[in-house]
């Protein structure tokens, strides 16, 4: 039917008992309201392209898209379509375009859009730290393997592969790859960049279950031969070994060290909570042994290389890096000088350790030396030992504690290395307590 439509015609407008019903307005010749019997409202124009075809490209619903509104985009549909335009198959056309850029996505383009909106997300934001262990993780682990390929072109057993492979090498870290690719391909489902989950709901346990909680601790022997390992090394590198033996820090945290985190003067190197796991900074005590590492790496420009500038690495400015490669000279060392020392006789090589096991070698001393356990937890910057509730009443930093606990430790060490007995340390805090 044709008619001038008006808004309060169109606002009693009832649909049809049963079918649909068309009204053409006759104000605008080709804008068509389609109603059907369940009352949903489309407009559309009616017309045909330059070449003859007849087209109806939809505009709108009715009441979202008012008349006037509907009117002025019948107007512009109009005009387009007289100039040449075909409004239905250009919208044919972009949703093929789109198709197509999801078939040729890769992986590294959908890992950077799916980062950009969480970390974007108002409502539920990733931290800077989560952040960066996620761009970490994408760039170390998956960016190398599966980067290049399209996303829509990879399978199950290509993720299931690349967290097993990192399971192989790296038990503890195949966890955590785990959750963030697992996190990315539960969004690319749910987004249609891929038809069928990539990996499996539940399968952590199976693909990479935690690993067993190790419990190396060193001999204050083994202790030794890794200290004196180091006597062939670098300055750098030797600095990054005895210190990581010294202060109980993580291997990062010690890699990193930096000469605005050093106080010479006071002997206390300062770790600001963004280098460290739980985000909380503490200071750390540097007795002669430790201080004598640093004044060794101490660059010539001292304060004015600037804050940030890194100690221990190769290029001047940045942190150590190659662990692994130090690891095994480390240990071909400590293998090599016990065969020096066995006189001919059979050699027992060294159970094996990681540079992890230092920290908690450090922690294990700190028991046997007497330090009570809230103190030590506190050297290695653990929150972890302590209650929920105590974590919430008892906000005491255990500042002194630390520097009591961590310079008791370095004692104990240096006394392995000069083969004299540890002196005890007493802190400024430990004569208060002693005199009250």
């Amino acid at each position: 039917m044709k008619r001038e439509l008006t808004d309060i015609w169109l606002r009693n407008l009832a649909p049809p008992a049963s079918g649909r019903l068309e009204i053409r307005d006759t104000d605008v010749v080709g804008l068509v309201l389609r109603v059907t019997a369940a009352g949903v409202m489309t407009w559309s124009v009616r017309t045909r392209t330059k070449d003859g075809k007849q087209t109806r490209p939809k505009i709108g619903t009715y009441p979202s898209l008012g008349l006037s509104a509907a009117r002025k985009a019948a107007r512009l549909a109009l005009t387009g379509i007289t100039s040449g335009a075909d409004p239905i198959e250009e919208k044919r056309a972009a949703r093929e375009a789109r198709r197509h850029r999801m078939a040729e996505a890769t992986v590294t383009e959908r890992l950077a859009e799916w980062r950009a909106g969480r970390e974007a997300d108002i409502e539920k934001p990733w931290s800077d730290r989560y952040a960066a262990e996620v761009a970490r993780i994408c760039d170390r682990d998956v960016t190398p393997r599966l980067g290049n390929r399209a996303l829509v072109e990879t399978t199950r057993a290509d993720w299931t592969a690349l967290v097993a492979t990192k399971r192989k090498a790296a038990p503890a870290m195949a966890a955590s790859l785990y959750r963030v690719v697992s996190s990315f391909l539960n969004h690319a489902e749910a987004e249609g960049w891929v038809p069928l989950p990539l990996l499996p709901r539940k399968g952590a346990a199976k693909l990479a279950p935690m690993p067993k909680a190790r419990t190396r601790v060193l001999t204050d022997g083994e202790l030794l031969e890794v200290w004196r390992a180091t006597e062939g090394e670098g300055v750098k590198v030797r600095a990054f070994v005895r210190l990581l033996i010294l202060t109980a820090a993580r291997e990062m945290e010690v890699a990193d060290i930096a000469v605005g985190e050093v106080d010479r003067a006071r002997g206390r190197w300062t770790l600001p909570g963004s280098r460290t796991k739980n985000g909380k900074g503490y200071a750390v005590p540097l007795a002669p042994l430790a201080m004598a590492e640093v004044d060794a790496v101490w660059p010539a420009g001292g304060e004015d290389c600037g804050g940030d500038w890194r100690m221990l690495g190769s290029i001047n400015g940045n942190g150590f890096r190659g662990f692994s490669k130090l690891k095994a000279r480390i240990d071909a060392t400590i293998a090599s000088n016990r065969a020096k020392d066995s006189a001919g006789l059979e050699v027992r090589p060294m159970p094996a350790w990681r540079w992890h096991d230092l920290r908690r070698t450090a922690r294990t001393g700190m028991t046997r030396l007497g330090i009570p356990r809230d103190h030590a937890e506190a050297a290695i910057n653990h929150v972890s030992g302590r209650t929920k509730i105590e974590r919430t009443y008892d906000v005491h930093d255990y500042a002194d504690e630390i520097i009591s606990a961590l310079g008791r430790w370095q004692a104990h060490v240096a006394g392995l290395v000069t083969a004299q007995p540890a002196a005890e340390v007493v802190t400024l805090a430990d004569r208060r307590h002693r005199a009250a």
